[in-house]
């Protein structure tokens, strides 16, 4: 559909061509009645059908997608032109016969013979009209479609430097520098423990969808590190319903919320950490005590939006973040495969 500042003059020109044409070509017995009045009575007609159609087009858009069920959407789009065109142009036929031509002794009785050529010259028309449409919804979703996919590689490899980082082994390999020298037994546990976080992420680092109960195995391996390293001064707190672990989600959103969390908030045998993760709704929450610490720096909300932006492509769910003078939390819905 038209929508430039030249749509109105580009339905008036068209209404005029009309009018032209069954004027002059189609119909073998002019009305009495001025040229302009025809102008007027097939511009108004034009209007009507172009932007009814152009409001069923929207409702249609809405409810019937042309991607998700082509062969439906144009049944629909054709029954319904079909249906419409016929009574707008039987209507202002009548008008016209009734407010114009009345006396006219030459207007036939019954269907007018115009009325099927309106039909046929409006249906050609619209069908144009919604055939272009439809290429350039086509269009833009093929586009749309390259870009999340460029987006996603994006988003996943910055997920990727994000949470796999120089810092995070380094400070695992320190833990690891003082386990070998108190704790060699443990060492090597730890050593299998980040060496099995590692694969994860090299294994995953391209997928779309995991599997809860993968991502949460995964986290559990985390954890185990992070203990390791705060040792009393940060608890996890797992309630997870077991009927939801076979749904997915974005690979390792669960760990960069952890991470997230860590950053943030202090962690000390002063003031220990606990982190809630549990399963709600068809969803999974990780949520934590507010407990700021005193050199971090302001968030930049990178991690968060990575998060937002990696669901977008797979659901219109929304990733809820919420925040009061206690407590954060973050609320991730659970995914199903079709």
């Amino acid at each position: 559909m038209l929508k430039t500042p030249f749509r109105f003059l580009y339905m008036v020109g068209l209404g005029i061509l009309i009018a032209l044409l069954f004027r002059f070509v189609i119909s073998h017995n002019p009305p009495p009645h001025p040229f302009l009045i025809d102008v007027l009575i097939i511009t108004s007609s034009v209007i009507i059908l172009w932007e009814g159609n152009l409001q069923i087009t929207k409702w249609l858009d809405h409810n019937f997608s042309w991607i998700s069920n082509v062969r439906r959407r144009l049944l629909l789009q054709v029954l319904i032109t079909l249906v419409a065109t016929p009574v707008v142009l039987m209507i202002f036929i009548a008008l016209a016969h009734l407010f114009i031509d009345r006396n006219d002794s030459r207007i036939p009785k019954g269907i007018n013979p115009l009325l099927i050529p309106g039909i046929l010259i409006t249906v050609i028309i619209i069908s144009v009209e919604t055939g272009a449409y439809f290429f350039g919804e086509w269009k833009k979703s093929l586009l749309q479609s390259q870009r999340y996919k460029e987006e996603s590689a994006n988003a996943q490899l910055q997920n990727l430097k994000e949470q796999i980082n120089p810092h995070f082994l380094f400070n695992n390999l320190s833990v690891l520098t003082s386990l070998v020298r108190k704790d060699q037994d443990k060492a090597i546990v730890f050593i299998n423990e980040l060496s099995k976080v590692y694969r994860y992420a090299l294994e995953n680092k391209s997928a779309e969808l995991v599997a809860l109960k993968d991502e949460l195995q995964f986290l559990h391996h985390y954890v185990y590190l992070l203990k390791i390293r705060f040792d009393s001064s940060i608890s996890f707190d797992f309630t997870i319903d077991g009927s939801l672990q076979n749904n997915y989600l974005p690979p390792m959103c669960l760990q960069m919320l952890v991470e997230n969390t860590i950053q943030h908030n202090e962690a000390s045998q002063a003031r220990p950490l606990t982190v809630s993760i549990f399963t709600e709704n068809f969803c999974i929450i990780i949520e934590n005590p507010i407990q700021l610490r005193s050199d971090v720096r302001a968030s930049s909300q990178t991690g968060l939006g990575n998060i937002q932006s990696r669901y977008s492509f797979f659901t219109e769910k929304k990733v809820e973040i919420m925040q009061d003078e206690n407590v954060f939390r973050v609320k991730l819905p659970l995914l199903t495969k079709s």
